[in-house]
């Protein structure tokens, strides 16, 4: 009975512990996950190789580890942006069904912000901002904007979750930091109940 509750257990540890990972363009290093809840998973610093990436045909590709999660696109030419304050929302806040690979055009030619007039050869970072219930996920590609950049090489395909489906929508910034929180709230509930079953 305990060897079940506690597998049981390490199952939901491991559900409320997932993340994703930034696949196109490059992030700014090796994936970390205790630091992914921090300013550019825990890279502060600007990548020394920057990707060249269109202004227009662009794509955003990354491994979701949730089943449905909400997330964002942010931008900045700021040269070393050291905080979120450097940032500009450059997409709306969408959410999917999607578990696995997941890949959405960015084209810059036509979400271009007119407050950054960004063109061609400007050095930008992005950041993803990702929630898939447990707390805002972030991740950075530093990029040099090449209208020559061609990313056909690049694998752009989505998978659906084992219920088949595949929504998108936009959702509020307050939807971004609270999607599952009374589900957290319950599975919080459910760990207690667990671990009082083991200490009996």
């Amino acid at each position: 009975m305990r060897s079940s509750t506690a597998l049981i257990l390490s199952g939901l540890i491991a559900a409320v512990s997932a993340h994703f990972q930034l696949q196109f363009p490059p992030p700014r290093g090796v994936f970390v996950e205790d630091n992914e809840p921090t300013f550019c998973d825990g890279y502060p610093s600007v990548a020394s190789n920057r990707t060249a990436f269109p202004m227009s045909q662009g794509i955003i590709s990354f491994n979701s580890e949730h089943p449905q999660w909400t997330a964002a696109v942010f931008i900045t030419n700021v040269s070393n942006p050291i905080s979120f304050d450097n940032f500009t929302q450059i997409t709306s806040y969408f959410q999917e069904s999607i578990e696995g690979s997941f890949c959405m055009p960015f084209d810059l030619s036509s979400t271009n912000d007119t407050s950054l007039n960004l063109k061609n050869g400007d050095n930008v970072t992005i950041q993803i901002l990702f929630n898939g219930g447990d707390g805002n996920l972030y991740q950075c590609a530093d990029l040099i904007l090449d209208t020559s950049a061609n990313v056909s090489g690049q694998a752009c395909t989505n998978q659906t979750s084992g219920s088949g489906s595949n929504s998108t929508s936009s959702s509020s910034a307050q939807g971004l930091s609270t999607p599952g929180a009374s589900s957290l709230l319950g599975l919080s509930s459910l760990l207690g109940s667990i671990a009082i079953t083991l200490a009996l």
